[in-house]
């Protein structure tokens, strides 16, 4: 099923939501075709989200794998 939705308003889009997740900044960004972006730590994941949550949800995976990765 296709979603035909208009174009966000321009000032809707590319404007960031910035998470502290333990030491890291999760950012999260809405595109102009109202699909998700994220980065951790300014390192943008390879996906895309339908959703906010999702994205988050994503960019908290990655802060905890780069947690639990780092040498104690």
């Amino acid at each position: 099923m296709s979603r035909d939705r208009p174009v966000p308003p321009e000032s809707l889009v590319r404007i960031p939501t910035h998470y502290a997740v333990g030491p890291h900044t999760v950012t999260v960004m809405m595109a102009m075709d109202w699909r998700w972006s994220v980065t951790v730590d300014g390192a943008a994941l390879p996906n895309t989200f339908e959703t906010q949550v999702e994205a988050w949800e994503a960019g908290v995976r990655e802060a905890d794998r780069k947690d639990k990765a780092r040498p104690i």
